[in-house]
C-alpha cells in the first residue's frame, strides 16, 4: 500500500503542470497631423519566427488629432530558448490624406524578459500620420468605361458594348 501512496503522488505531480504568466498592459495616445477624423484597431502580438501571437484583444476608437488605446494580454513562454517577448502593435488606421483608406502599421514596442507572474504597464505616445502599408479598400471599385457612359461621356467607338 505504501508503495502505491508514492507512486500516486508522483504521478499526479506529473500530472499538474502550472505555468504562471506575464501579464501586458499597454496603452497610449496615437496622433494624427491631418485636421480630420480617423478611424483606429490597435491589437497587441508577439513576433514569432514561425507565426505571430496576438496575445491582446482589439481596441479601437475614433480621433481628431489624437486617440487612446488600451490593451491588456497574457503570454506564457516564447519558445525554446528565447528569454524575452518581443512585442509590437498592430494599428490599423485611416490617418491619410485619402477619405477612407487604411493603412496597418506595426509599432515595436520593445523586448520585455519573460518573467512568470511579472505584470509590465506600458504607455506610448505613436505617430500614425501617413504610417504603414495601404491595404485594399472596402469600396466597391467602379470601372471607369461604366462610369464615362454613366456620366454620357461614352462616344461608344472605343469599346462596343453588346
Amino acid at each position: 500500500m505504501g508503495k502505491f501512496f508514492v507512486f500516486f503522488l508522483f504521478w499526479t505531480s506529473c500530472l499538474i503542470h502550472v505555468e504562471t504568466l506575464t501579464n501586458f498592459r499597454i496603452g497610449g495616445e496615437l496622433a494624427c497631423a491631418y485636421n480630420k477624423d480617423f478611424q483606429y484597431e490597435v491589437t497587441l502580438f508577439e513576433w514569432d519566427w514561425i507565426d505571430d501571437d496576438k496575445i491582446g484583444f482589439v481596441s479601437s476608437g475614433r480621433g481628431h488629432g489624437s486617440g487612446g488605446f488600451h490593451i491588456e494580454g497574457k503570454d506564457t513562454h516564447d519558445g525554446p530558448g528565447n528569454n524575452y517577448f518581443d512585442m509590437y502593435l498592430q494599428i490599423v488606421h485611416t490617418c491619410n490624406s485619402y477619405e477612407n483608406f487604411r493603412q496597418k502599421y506595426n509599432a515595436f514596442i520593445g523586448h520585455f524578459p519573460i518573467k512568470h507572474g511579472e505584470e509590465y504597464i506600458k504607455n506610448y505616445n505613436i505617430n500614425i500620420t501617413n504610417a504603414g502599408s495601404y491595404m485594399a479598400s472596402k469600396r466597391k471599385l467602379i470601372n471607369p468605361a461604366a462610369f464615362a457612359n454613366f456620366n454620357g461621356e461614352w462616344s461608344g467607338s472605343e469599346f462596343p458594348l453588346k
